[in-house]
């Protein structure tokens, strides 16, 4: 397959947290001519002024194929998808649902228009439930791939119930499934990445801001937990992705040639590079050329 630079890139859910700071990134990258954000609040003043010089918002639904959205598929060469109906990890079933037919609309959208690469913000909540036992069991450093099978919803207690990702989780799941199907269907026309995003907080997200109840506003005494919290602090900050990591793993997810890739659709890690972790990151260094710069630890433990 024959993959050249893109100049055009559209990234749904350009008004979220994730969507926003890519959407930065981009707009600074020389490459980069035009950013298409699908956004339903229309509001440039999220936006840098630089990053507004060269992005254009759009309005619409992605869980309808109609509307002005798929007009401006027309138009771009990567499509980096954000977008979700309720884009939090305990969000229910209907909500997952129709956060999984947007992905499914947007993919055949996508190879329709004979867009080139697609990149899927996929989540580290499909192997959530290796956090607990008895799948504990089979990982450690490292040992964390996206060989392993997966097994969406963590498990957490946010200080007030017990919530579990299992929807969201299963949504992400079946959408890397679905981006691997349509990448096969496409013959070579369309290459997806299906990125297993980490934990990255609004803002300036700071590794030190991370709790065991799922929310920075915590005010709960991190050196007094059971067990179970402890490993659920740990599970949570060996998830970290810095935002400079974010910027280069997406950025790398829409440049990188898929010509030394083992399929058209491949699944990596994306966090940062945490000390003692138990994701994998050869797969994103390998094929996208990722080089993490920023450990959580290094940062909590200058705090």
């Amino acid at each position: 397959m024959h993959y050249t630079t893109p100049r055009k890139v559209m990234v749904t859910g350009a008004g979220g947290n994730l969507g926003q700071k890519v959407v930065e990134a981009l707009t600074r990258a020389e490459w980069c001519e035009q950013v298409i954000g699908i956004d339903r609040s229309g509001d440039y003043s999220k936006f840098s002024a630089d990053a507004r010089k060269r992005l254009r918002l759009v309005q619409g639904d992605l869980t309808q194929r109609s509307g002005e959205w798929t007009r401006a598929m027309e138009e771009v060469d990567a499509v980096i998808h954000f977008a979700a109906l309720n884009p939090v990890p305990d969000s229910t079933w209907l909500e997952s649902m129709a956060s999984y037919d947007m992905t499914l609309n947007l993919l055949l959208e996508c190879a329709r228009a004979g867009v080139g690469r697609f990149v899927f913000a996929s989540s580290n909540h499909t192997v959530g439930a290796y956090k607990d036992m008895p799948l504990a069991a089979k990982i450690g450093p490292g040992l964390l791939t996206t060989d392993i099978e997966p097994a969406p919803g963590t498990r957490w207690h946010d200080g007030k119930r017990e919530l579990n990702s299992l929807a969201y989780g299963t949504a992400k799941v079946m959408g890397e499934k679905l981006c691997a199907a349509v990448a096969e269907l496409a013959g070579g026309k369309l290459s997806t990445v299906s990125v297993r995003v980490g934990w990255a907080l609004t803002g300036d997200n700071r590794a030190q801001d991370i709790t065991h109840s799922g929310s920075p506003a915590s005010t709960s005494d991190t050196a007094v937990l059971d067990e179970a919290a402890r490993r659920t602090l740990r599970w949570f900050r060996n998830m970290w992705l810095s935002n400079r990591d974010l910027d280069q793993l997406f950025i790398r997810s829409v440049l990188a040639p898929s010509d030394e890739w083992p399929s058209q659709a491949i699944v990596v890690n994306g966090v940062s590079n945490n000390k003692d972790m138990d994701w994998d990151l050869s797969g994103a260094i390998k094929y996208l050329g990722y080089q993490p710069e920023d450990d959580a630890y290094a940062h909590i433990e200058r705090t």
